[in-house]
C-alpha cells in the first residue's frame, strides 16, 4: 500500500497556505537548442510573474501577524486583554481594526460621567494633585487656630513657606536616588503615590512590575518576591539550568556596609562574624575573593552569606538573606559600640542572579564594560567559557559598565586573547578598585544616576541617532561586582536604580529564563544543596519557616471537602502531618524512662501515681503524656544543629547521655542526602525509620525537609534531618505522609 502523501491543509491555515502558493509553468518554450530567447522567456513567464505578484498581496492581506494572537507560553502575560488601552500606542489603531472584523466587535463605550460621580471624580484628581505637591514639598501643613480665618490664613502661610524652600535636588529626571542609612535601619521606600497603599508592609523590588504580569508573586520578609512564572516550568528550569541560563532578581537580599578605620578594623569585623575565628586568609582581607559560607552571632550560625572586601577604602559588604537581616544589623552595630559606622544598603544595593553553564556568556551581551584592556580581556576570556566548575567559588570581577539601554540588541562579546586558566584566575586582574569603591559609596552611586535615561528620552535618542550606529553615544556608566556563589550561581551586584534596566536588556538575551524563588529551591535541591531557610528547621529563622508552612498546609487541608482529605489519622498515629519535630525530640528522649519499650502503642488504659500523673509504662504513655503537653513549649526551637564542640551533644550522639526528665533539651540534628535504592517517590515531610524488618514509631530518626523528583539525576531524591545519634546508618526507610508502604534508600551527609 502506497505512502499517503502530506495532507491537504484544512481549517484556520487553509486560507494562509492557499494565499502562498504561486503558480508555475514546467515547459519553457523560450529555452531551445542551448540559447535562450529574451523575449519569448518574458512572454512564457508572464503568468508566473503575475502569480507572484497577486501572491504577494494575497500574503500581505492574509499576514499571520496579529495584535490579539496566541502568542508562545514563554511571551504570554497575565494581563493580555482585548483592552485597547493596554496595548501599545502604535499598535492601537490596528487593534480597532482587528475587533471590528471580529464576531465579538469592538467594547462598548462607557458612558459618560454625570451629576455627583462626576464631582467625586474631580475632587479625586485634586487630591492627587495636592498629593503630589506635597510629596515634593516634603510636607504637610497644619491648620493652626480657632476660628475658620485663622486656620486658613495659617495654612496660606505655610503653603507660601514650602513654595520658597528649596527641593532636595535630583540629578536625573527619573526619580533615581540612593536610600541609606548610617547606624540605623532605613525606613521603607514609598513607592509611587500612585501605589503607595501597596507598599507600606511590603517593599516592591525594581523589576517588580515586570515580573507582576508574568508570575505568581508572594509576600515574605517585607518584600514583594516573584515566586513562580504563570506558566508551568518545572521540566524547562532545569533543563535551562543545565544547557542555558536561568535569571532570578534577587534584590530582596539585603545589604549593609561597614566603614572601618583602617585594614586591623576589617580584620576584627571578619573575626567576629565570619568562620575565620583566628587567622584571616589573605584573599579574603584583600578583596581579591568573595566570601561564602556561615556568618555567626555570638559563636553560632545565624544564616549563609557572602562578605565582600574593598582593601582601598577599608570597607566590607555583607549579603545575607532579609529574614535574618535586622537582628544581624542590630548585633553589628552593637559590636562597633560606634567606633565604626555601619550603612542600612537594603533599598541602595540591587543585585541580579544568574545560573547555568551559559550565564556569563548571557550577561556579557548586555553589560559594555568601561575598563582597561587588561580587565576586559580576562572578563571576555572567563565569560567564553561553558564550564562553571573551571571558575572556583568566590571569584569576583568588579568595573564600571555603560547603560545596557544604549544597545537596542544584545552584542556578543569579542572572542578574549588569553586562555583560562588557573595562574589566570588567581590574578583577579578583572577587579577595578575604583569601581569596588564607588559600589560602596553613597555619593558615588548618587552620581551613578546623574541625567539617568528615561524610556522617553531613549525613544527620542535612538529617532535622531545615525541608523549607521549600533548604539547611543552618552556618558552614563555605573558600577557592578560579580562574584560566584557557593550555590555555583553568579550574583550581580550594582545600585539600586540600575537593576530594571540591565533587567530589562537582560531577558532579551537568547537562551535566558526568568525564574522565582520557588525555582531557586528547585535547583538547588537537583544540586543537592540545602535551601535557607525551608531546609534548616533547626536554626531560629528556618523554624518560623516551618512553622508557617505547616499552617498554611493545615489551612488548605481543612479546606478540602471531608471525601477528599487524606486520612492521616489512620497512618500517623500521634504524629502531626507535618515534621513534628517536636515529638520526635521527646520521643527519643522519653524512650529511656518506658518501663517496657517492646510493648506496641495501643490505646488502652494507663496508670497514675498519687500525684495524678501518668505513670510510663508503655510506649502509648509517653505518646499521650507528649500530645498533652504541645501547648505549654510552643516558642522553643525542639532541635538545633549538631555541634562536635558541645559534650552534650557528643553524649547524645553516642548514647550516653541521660537528659531531666523534666527539661528536655533541643535533640540535636544533622543535615542528609537520601536516595531511593529502588521505585517509589519521596514528598515533604516524609518520615525516616531504621531499616528493619516491620518499622514503626520506635524506629522513627528524622523527616524530609524537601523531596520530590530529581530531573538531574532521573529518580527521586531527597534533602532531611536526623537526630544524632543515628547519622551514621547509611540505609533507612522512606515513608510519605498518608501512605502505608515503605521504600528503601541510601542516607549519606550533606
Amino acid at each position: 500500500m502506497a505512502v499517503p502523501g502530506k495532507p491537504a491543509p484544512v481549517g484556520k491555515k487553509s486560507k494562509l497556505y492557499n494565499s502562498r502558493t504561486i503558480r508555475a509553468e514546467v515547459a519553457d518554450p523560450s529555452f531551445k537548442n542551448g540559447s535562450l530567447n529574451i523575449p519569448e522567456f518574458i512572454s512564457s513567464r508572464e503568468y508566473e510573474i503575475k502569480a507572484f505578484e497577486q501572491s504577494q498581496l494575497n500574503t500581505k492581506a492574509a499576514s499571520s501577524t496579529r495584535i490579539f494572537q496566541s502568542l508562545p507560553r514563554t511571551l504570554r502575560r497575565r494581563t493580555a486583554s482585548h483592552n485597547v488601552k493596554r496595548i501599545p500606542k502604535r499598535l492601537r489603531e490596528k487593534a480597532k481594526r482587528e475587533m471590528q472584523n471580529s464576531t465579538s466587535g469592538t467594547p462598548a463605550k462607557k458612558a459618560h460621567l454625570r451629576g455627583r460621580e462626576l464631582h467625586r471624580l474631580k475632587m479625586q484628581k485634586r487630591l492627587l494633585r495636592v498629593a503630589s505637591k506635597i510629596k515634593e514639598s516634603r510636607g504637610v501643613p497644619s491648620a493652626a487656630g480657632s476660628v475658620v480665618k485663622d486656620k486658613i490664613k495659617s495654612l496660606n502661610e505655610q503653603l507660601v513657606a514650602l513654595k520658597k524652600a528649596k527641593k532636595s535636588p535630583l540629578n536625573n529626571a527619573v526619580a533615581a536616588f540612593d536610600r541609606c542609612s548610617v547606624n540605623t535601619l532605613m525606613s521603607k521606600p514609598s513607592g509611587n503615590l500612585k501605589y503607595g497603599s501597596r507598599q507600606k508592609t511590603y517593599t516592591w523590588t525594581p523589576t517588580h512590575v515586570w515580573h507582576a504580569k508574568r508570575f505568581h508573586m508572594i509576600k515574605r520578609w517585607g518584600f514583594q518576591i516573584p515566586f513562580s512564572p504563570n506558566q508551568k516550568c518545572f521540566r524547562s528550569t532545569s533543563r535551562a539550568a543545565r544547557e542555558g541560563t536561568v535569571a532570578f532578581e534577587s534584590s530582596y537580599y539585603s545589604e549593609l556596609v561597614v566603614k572601618c578605620l583602617n585594614a586591623d578594623g576589617v580584620i576584627r569585623f571578619l573575626q567576629a562574624f565570619s568562620r575565620y575565628c583566628d587567622t584571616i586568609p589573605e584573599w579574603l582581607s584583600s578583596g581579591k575573593r568573595a566570601y561564602n559560607g556561615w556568618l555567626y552571632l555570638d559563636e553560632q550560625k545565624i544564616a549563609p552569606g557572602t562578605v565582600l572586601v574593598d582593601a582601598l577604602s577599608h570597607r566590607a559588604l555583607v549579603r545575607l538573606h532579609p529574614s535574618v537581616y535586622e537582628r544581624f544589623f542590630s548585633a553589628v552595630v552593637k559590636w562597633t559600640n560606634g567606633e565604626f559606622e555601619v550603612v542600612d544598603c537594603r533599598y541602595a544595593i540591587g543585585s541580579i542572579e544568574l545560573r547555568g553553564p551559559s550565564a556569563l556568556n548571557s550577561l556579557s551581551q548586555v553589560l559594555h564594560v568601561e575598563a582597561s584592556e587588561q580587565i576586559k580581556d580576562q572578563w571576555w576570556t572567563v565569560s567564553q567559557h561553558r564550564d562553571p566548575c573551571m571558575v572556583p567559588t568566590g571569584t569576583r570581577f568588579s568595573f564600571f559598565v555603560r547603560d545596557p539601554r544604549f544597545w537596542k540588541n544584545p552584542t556578543r562579546a569579542p572572542p578574549g586573547k588569553g586562555v583560562l586558566t588557573a595562574e589566570l584566575l588567581k590574578e583577579h586582574a578583572a577587579s577595578d578598585p575604583n569601581a569596588v569603591k564607588a559600589l560602596f559609596s553613597l555619593k558615588a552611586r548618587t552620581d551613578s544616576y546623574k541625567e539617568m535615561y528615561s524610556i522617553k528620552q531613549l525613544g527620542q535618542e535612538f529617532a535622531r541617532r545615525d541608523p549607521m550606529s549600533p548604539h547611543i553615544h552618552a556618558p552614563n556608566k555605573f558600577p557592578v561586582t560579580i562574584y560566584k556563589t557557593a550555590q555555583g550561581s553568579w550574583c550581580v551586584l550594582m545600585p539600586w536604580f540600575w537593576v530594571q534596566p540591565l533587567w530589562s536588556k537582560l531577558i532579551t538575551v537568547s537562551g535566558v529564563k526568568p525564574a522565582g524563588l520557588r525555582q531557586i529551591h528547585q535547583l538547588n535541591f537537583e544540586s543537592n544543596i540545602p535551601t535557607f531557610p525551608q531546609d534548616y528547621p533547626q536554626l531560629p529563622d528556618g523554624y518560623k519557616e516551618h512553622i508557617m508552612v505547616c499552617a498554611a498546609a493545615r489551612l488548605a487541608r481543612e479546606k478540602l471537602p471531608a471525601s477528599k482529605q487524606v486520612p492521616v489519622k489512620a497512618t500517623e498515629g500521634p504524629l502531626t502531618p507535618d515534621a513534628d519535630w517536636f515529638f520526635l525530640r521527646k520521643w527519643i528522649v522519653g524512650l529511656n524512662y518506658v518501663e517496657d519499650r517492646k510493648a506496641q502503642i495501643v490505646h488502652n488504659f494507663g496508670s497514675f501515681d498519687e500525684s495524678k500523673i501518668r505513670e510510663l509504662k508503655t510506649p502509648n504513655d509517653l505518646a499521650l503524656v507528649i500530645n498533652a503537653t504541645r501547648e505549654n513549649d510552643t516558642d522553643r526551637i525542639p532541635i538545633t544543629a549538631y555541634n562536635k564542640r558541645d559534650y552534650t551533644h557528643t553524649g547524645f550522639a553516642n548514647g550516653t547521655f541521660v537528659p531531666d526528665i523534666y527539661s528536655f533539651p533541643p535533640m540535636p540534628v544533622v543535615l542528609v542526602s537520601i536516595t531511593l535504592s529502588e521505585k517509589g517517590s519521596i514528598a515533604d515531610n516524609a518520615r525516616i525509620y531504621h531499616r528493619v524488618a516491620n518499622p514503626s514509631l520506635k524506629d522513627l530518626i528524622g523527616f524530609v525537609t524537601s523531596g520530590a523528583f530529581n530531573f538531574s539525576v532521573g529518580h527521586p531524591t531527597a534533602i532531611g534531618l536526623v537526630s544524632a545519634d543515628n547519622h551514621s546508618f547509611e540505609k533507612v526507610l522512606i515513608r510519605n505522609v498518608g501512605c502505608t508502604t515503605y521504600s528503601k534508600a541510601k542516607m549519606s551527609l550533606t
